[in-house]
């Protein structure tokens, strides 16, 4: 199968109605005229000489462009490896070299590539502009690459280790659309207000917006309050965004209810249960969230609707198995803290370098996630935190994520970034960077808060004041290379 097939059977289902606007500029394009622009994309690579098992690097900001561009490129059974456009030129030539690209269709204001062949145009249409280069057009890749039938390579978010390029194979991923709208159940009279990087989330959400007929309004500005003042405007039917985007609309203040949203739903890192008792609060709507993992997709959700506490990532969506092990390797009872292990149909094909296939890293079918955490009585997943982020004071092992949760109720603290600083006798010791919505800070004050609700090795013994938390491109507090 190829993922274009969906775009094509939605056009014919629904060709005059809107695929995807912009919101900036109120231009739209609907299914039938995303289809005929992708099948332009796809006419124009292959005329360049692209094939079924090339990677090629797409490179383009949120644009209606993206859509077709991608769409048109997996019609061609090439493998899309997306490129951010935020990515320094050493990163996207890390990415480059690793994954073995053989080509990268751009948009016109990338940077022409160094040493790249020839310099195709489109001309005309949506994608007016879009620059073709080789960039090693003979590099064959791994023996069993083409065999998987790859539609991605997307590069995980490295948090606490270097990023990892994931396979994804087009059914795979057509599995991921179908078990996650077996839950979100998207129709074609859905409308989804679109904020996250397309480079780091089509995949699922959006083949998975396609399939349904749904409209997706691409909205540029995400900051709170416009990304508010879009909300009571365009009266979208689902806000799908990361923790950051619901906290900075929770941190504006009383609002009337977002009677038009069905689903607000978080997504790329968990999400603070104060985050979402805020939210819920001011705007009169459920916020639920999803388990998401580049590996296996959207393996678990809580949409908030059937009672669940909102720290749980909910129940497996149906095509999924959940499960925790020990370290020794033996599956634990419910309630005991453990590794969170994943198996179904959605999971990831291989990694690409070194080139290892899944059935090399799962543990009899199951993939382990490196997320720590434990199943309820009733089957629903809690996060407890990542396994090579927790810190160790003098024997003691505690997760950053639960400090940065006391510390985030603190009056006048809207987010923070808990680690560990080396130490001569204890091993490490707790510091914490802060970010403030005001000009000062009661630290002691702070300290002590944190010393009731924690146990003392916990309570950090520094605070810093930072403008920002280091995040990965797609939200997930950075975890790695600490002060």
């Amino acid at each position: 199968m190829n993922l274009a097939e969906l775009l094509y059977s939605s056009a014919e289902r629904h060709t005059s109605r809107p695929a995807v606007t912009d919101v900036a500029s109120g231009r739209s394009l609907d299914y039938g005229q995303l289809a005929r622009e992708a099948r332009r994309v796809a006419a124009f690579l292959i005329a360049q000489g692209v094939e079924p098992g090339h990677r090629i690097g797409l490179m383009a900001p949120n644009s209606l462009a993206y859509l077709p561009a991608a769409f048109g490129l997996l019609a061609t059974g090439a493998c899309l490896t997306p490129l951010a456009t935020h990515l320094t030129p050493a990163e996207a030539a890390q990415i480059t070299t690793e994954v073995q690209v053989n080509g990268r269709l751009s948009w016109p204001k990338a940077d022409r590539l160094s040493g790249g062949e020839g310099g195709a145009v489109m001309s005309g249409g949506e994608c007016d502009g879009l620059t073709f280069q080789w960039t090693d057009r003979d590099a064959a890749g791994p023996v069993e690459f083409t065999q998987l039938n790859p539609a991605f390579v997307r590069f995980t978010s490295g948090t606490t280790a270097s990023s990892k390029g994931v396979v994804l194979s087009h059914e795979a991923t057509a599995a991921r659309v179908r078990a996650a709208d077996s839950v979100l159940r998207f129709t074609e009279e859905d409308s989804i207000l679109w904020v996250l990087p397309l480079a780091y989330h089509f995949a699922v959400t959006i083949v998975a917006y396609v399939r349904a007929g749904a409209h997706v309004l691409m909205c540029p500005d995400t900051l709170p309050g416009p990304l508010r003042d879009s909300i009571r405007r365009l009266k979208p039917s689902v806000l799908y965004a990361s923790p950051l985007h619901f906290e900075r609309m929770a941190n504006l203040g009383p609002a009337e209810p977002l009677t038009s949203v069905r689903l607000c739903l978080s997504t790329s890192a968990p999400i603070a249960p104060a985050v979402i008792e805020r939210f819920e609060a001011v705007y009169g709507v459920p916020l639920g969230q999803a388990y998401g993992i580049i590996e296996a997709g959207l393996p678990c959700i809580n949409l908030r609707s059937d009672g669940l506490p909102a720290m749980s990532v909910g129940h497996p969506v149906p095509g999924y198995d959940i499960a925790v092990f020990g370290d020794e390797g033996k599956r634990l009872h419910a309630g005991a803290l453990g590794e969170i292990a994943v198996r179904g149909d959605g999971l990831f094909s291989a990694y690409y370098a070194p080139w290892r296939r899944r059935e090399q890293v799962a543990r009899e079918g199951w993939f382990l996630t490196g997320d720590i955490g434990w199943l309820d009585a009733a089957g629903a997943l809690y996060l407890k935190g990542r396994k090579k982020a927790v810190i160790f004071v003098a024997g003691l092992k505690f997760f950053p994520e639960e400090v940065e949760d006391c510390i985030n109720r603190f009056p006048g603290v809207t987010e923070s970034r808990v680690f560990g600083r080396s130490h001569a006798r204890l091993g490490e010791v707790p510091c914490a960077e802060i970010v403030l919505d005001s000009a000062s800070l009661d630290v002691d004050a702070l300290q002590a808060h944190c010393a009731r609700a924690l146990s003392p090795y916990k309570v950090p013994l520094e605070f810093t004041i930072v403008e920002a938390v280091a995040k990965t491109a797609g939200g997930k507090i950075l975890r790695r290379a600490y002060p």
